[in-house]
């Protein structure tokens, strides 16, 4: 919803993943909506004439999943996703042998830009990765940049489809990080009883020492609660690093949320577990 921790930056090659794709039987039927009908909220819009404050609705995020929406911000608008805190526990699943010190992960970030209807840029980048045990600081990075160009907005069975060029740009030498670029799909439907299903697919290019090319296989199931509140489970693979998360997330206020949760590393090059907490803002 990681490379990064992040899940942002996880991507994925796992066949027993690809029933995470399967698309709901049954969907829900366009509900009346809540947006504002203010007519400056229609039409075009752009760095230069954003999108007016009161057309608006509730902040939407990338994070806390691993799976990442299809929906971008608005133009004009910036908003900041940061894992503010998370400690990653056991070291990596099949390196038995290798370290198993925890890494405290500081403000693991997302930077997301509107720059026109129905597109926006992102920049994601870890900058702090402090070892206890060493009493040092782990390289940062990587450094990723993607764009959002949401295609479909999508509503009942048909779902918001959104096409996502994406570049790693390494900030540590090899083998730590690669250079990796690929063109992703993130997709998302709203399903009956407050429930909401995202997917991510696409394919991924690295050099040495990751995989040559890489599919991405994701999903998320979020439940709405209500009074802004849900909760989630999701499953997100990288070749063969293969890990669960769960969690919750809160809009306490239009235009801020904060969440916690857990990943739990079921293979690969990944932490058994990794709770987090972040906070999120849009302005």
């Amino acid at each position: 919803m990681a490379t990064s921790w992040h899940r942002k930056g996880r991507l994925a090659s796992h066949p027993a993943w690809t029933m995470l794709l399967l698309v709901p039987l049954v969907a829900a039927d366009a509900a009346a909506s809540d947006e504002p009908t203010s007519p400056r909220c229609s039409g075009a819009h752009g760095l230069w004439s954003p999108v007016p404050d009161e057309c608006l609705g509730v902040i939407d995020t990338d994070r806390p999943h691993q799976t990442d929406t299809p929906h971008v911000v608005a133009a004009g608008h910036v908003q900041i996703e940061s894992a503010v805190a998370a400690l990653q526990l056991g070291g990596d699943i099949d390196d038995r042998r290798g370290p198993r010190s925890a890494h405290l992960v500081l403000f693991d970030d997302e930077y997301r830009f509107g720059v026109a209807s129905h597109v926006d840029v992102e920049m994601l980048f870890k900058h702090a990765d402090y070892v206890p045990a060493l009493k040092a600081f782990a390289p940062p990075g990587p450094l990723s940049v993607r764009a959002k160009w949401n295609f479909v907005e999508g509503g009942g069975a048909v779902p918001a489809l959104t096409f996502v060029p994406w570049v790693f740009l390494p900030v540590a030498p090899a083998p730590a990080e690669s250079l990796r670029a690929g063109p992703l799909l993130f997709l998302a439907w709203e399903l009956p009883l407050h429930l909401e299903l995202e997917v991510n697919a696409g394919v991924l290019f690295s050099e040495r020492p990751k995989p040559a090319e890489a599919l991405v296989l994701a999903s998320a199931l979020t439940y709405s609660i209500g009074a802004n509140l849900g909760v989630f489970v999701d499953a997100y693979a990288t070749g063969w690093d293969v890990a669960l998360g769960t969690g919750a997330l809160w809009a306490f206020a239009r235009d801020m949320q904060i969440d916690v949760g857990t990943y739990v590393g079921l293979s690969g090059q990944e932490p058994a577990a990794t709770p987090f907490v972040g906070f999120s803002v849009r302005r």
